[in-house]
């Protein structure tokens, strides 16, 4: 399922799982990883759903920033600069002059607002700066793709067998997904399938 909500502010990007509702931040670097090296789908990183969904792509992030640039962005023009003061001199010995009616008077700066917003690097408030480092903080998160065609040998087929095997090797609480994919392996003989397999390991199960 596709994320929701999405927005960009102070160089991270926010969104919603669509399956737990939690919020989600993800910096551009990150966002990169998974377009690039997950194709855009990634498990859930909140605890307790790990549930896999679709993160923005690269031209929705890019529009994302460059909407948030435009209501950024100051109006055009803005107030006349202040006028030098005059320079100091004796005022027993010269007259003091009255400034112009049309002299605009000085601004002072505008006060702060609040304090700067500190940026959060990480998934919802982690310190890790990468996917890979977050992922192996507590469970590493791997994927295995089983094709057909490798497990067609001697005209016999073990496909089914092959899958069922690894899938019994995990811990149920352990596996995350089985996703379809089809691939073309040799032009004569069409397109064959297999299985993405998404789970997750402990350092002891390495």
């Amino acid at each position: 399922m596709k994320h929701e909500n999405p927005s960009f502010a102070n160089g991270m990007f926010k969104f919603n799982c669509p399956h737990c509702k939690g919020e989600i931040e993800i910096d551009a670097e990150q966002l990169s990883q998974v377009n690039t090296g997950y194709a855009g789908e990634y498990p859930c990183p909140l605890e307790n759903c790990g549930q896999v969904i679709l993160f923005p792509t690269a031209e929705e992030a890019e529009a994302l920033q460059a909407t948030a640039s435009a209501v950024a962005a100051p109006p055009m023009g803005g107030a006349a600069p202040a006028p030098a003061p005059p320079p100091q001199g004796n005022p027993a010995t010269e007259p003091t002059a009255a400034p112009p009616a049309s002299a605009p008077a000085p601004t002072a700066p505008p006060a702060p607002t609040g304090a700067p917003q500190e940026i959060v690097m990480g998934f919802h408030g982690s310190k890790m700066a990468s996917l890979e480092r977050e992922a192996m903080s507590a469970h590493r998160l791997c994927v295995k793709t089983i094709l057909h065609g490798d497990c067609v040998k001697a005209k016999k087929d073990s496909f089914d067998d092959t899958v069922s095997e690894f899938l019994s090797s995990l811990e149920e609480d352990n596996l995350i997904g089985v996703h379809p994919v089809q691939y073309v392996a040799d032009e004569k003989k069409g397109t064959d399938f297999g299985v993405l397999v998404v789970y997750r390991t402990t350092p002891e199960e390495e």
